[in-house]
């Protein structure tokens, strides 16, 4: 088995039970996301959410920081989490770095901008 020195790694996650009170009719809302750093330039990311419909995606990709802006070169997606299917892209997110928290620069992400917090360094 392979594995790689992780870098840095951030996480957001939240979770939330919703009821209607009128009929007593629950839900729950789950919004996550993931995003591992490696030390040989490649990173792993990995979103999902779940209100009234599961949306799952995986990204692969490379990155670098320059000027405190984190960017994310993408290079494959996978939109199903049980499909082994990567599909090519090719395109670019950028983050501001704050402390301990990654921020987004270039617009929504994924239904809301969202803080993604480092837990490993």
């Amino acid at each position: 088995m392979v594995s790689q020195e992780i870098h840095s790694q951030y996480v957001y996650k939240k979770e939330k039970l919703k009821q209607k009170s009128t009929n007593g009719i629950s839900w729950n809302y789950v919004d996550s996301d993931s995003l591992v750093l490696y030390k040989n330039g490649t990173f792993h990311r990995t979103k999902f959410y779940h209100y009234h419909s599961i949306i799952y995606s995986e990204l692969k990709g490379h990155w670098n920081i320059e000027n405190s802006t984190l960017i994310l070169k993408l290079t494959l997606e996978k939109d199903d989490r049980l499909d082994n299917h990567w599909t090519e892209i090719n395109t670019a997110l950028t983050y501001r770095i704050k402390k301990r928290k990654i921020k987004p620069i270039n617009g929504f992400e994924f239904y809301a901008i969202r803080n993604l917090k480092r837990v490993k360094d």
